[in-house]
């Protein structure tokens, strides 16, 4: 994947603190519930950039065992940096350096939409894999009302295929919801939307004004409530959030 210089170095400044980052570990840690806090928890952020759910889940979940992989060695480092006490490793997410059922939630965040097409299938099944029985997956990735390829290694999902490309690696989806509603809206009034990256362009939010980040977590956190509620789900949003579990 081509990225601008730079890259991993700007997301470690921004993902702890902009009002977009906070607001999706919010709606993470909503649709999760326990499974992310509960006693014993062995976590494993496949494509962990740097570092930033690790951290954040750290501190929240507390698990008995953090990971993180990820295939640039420049954002492990980063990562290294900000989360210390986490087994990290530069892998890619279709060899995970794993034992087999050696974790009880695996997040895929804003990954999952850049493996290879020829990729995606044998990737989630590693995933599955080292899911304990029971185990759940956490993919965060674009979305749309319909999906979009813009090549090989960049994809847009909408929520049917999603679904089914979870379902066919061997997991069973048990919830769907878009994400980011309302800054959504207002971001296709203004013909914007998820791209691929490239050489001069990253996805990697700016920062915005104190107004605006107040309001944008502030829509963000009314989301992560609203979903707290297991049986709701957002109809429109550029974020597509699902949880899939392993079977026993």
């Amino acid at each position: 994947m081509n990225l601008p210089a730079g890259y991993f170095e700007r997301l470690y400044e921004v993902e702890q603190e902009h009002w977009w980052h906070r607001g999706m570990r919010e709606i993470s840690a909503a649709v999760l519930g326990s499974r992310l806090t509960g006693p014993g928890r062995r976590l494993l952020d496949a494509g962990c950039g740097t570092g930033g759910f690790l951290g954040w889940a750290s501190v929240i979940g507390a698990p008995d065992r953090l990971c993180g992989v990820d295939a640039s060695s420049a954002a492990i480092a980063l990562a290294q940096r900000r989360v210390p006490a986490a087994e990290l490793s530069v892998a890619e997410v279709r060899e995970l350096p794993f034992e087999t059922a050696g974790f009880d939630l695996v997040a895929l965040n804003d990954v999952l939409q850049h493996i290879y097409e020829d990729e995606v299938a044998e990737s989630l099944k590693e995933v599955r894999r080292v899911l304990a029985p029971g185990g759940v997956l956490l993919v965060r990735t674009n979305g749309g009302l319909r999906a979009r390829r813009e090549r090989p290694d960049w994809r847009l999902y909408d929520r049917r295929q999603l679904v089914a490309t979870l379902e066919r690696s061997g997991l069973c989806c048990e919830r769907v919801t878009h994400g980011n509603a309302v800054p959504s809206v207002w971001a296709a009034a203004r013909k914007r939307g998820p791209r691929a990256p490239s050489n001069t362009s990253h996805g990697i939010p700016a920062p915005d004004g104190r107004l605006v980040a107040r309001v944008g977590y502030a829509l963000l956190r009314a989301e992560a409530r609203v979903l707290r509620n297991s049986v709701r789900a957002l109809p429109y949003g550029h974020t597509l959030i699902a949880v899939a579990r392993r079977e026993l």
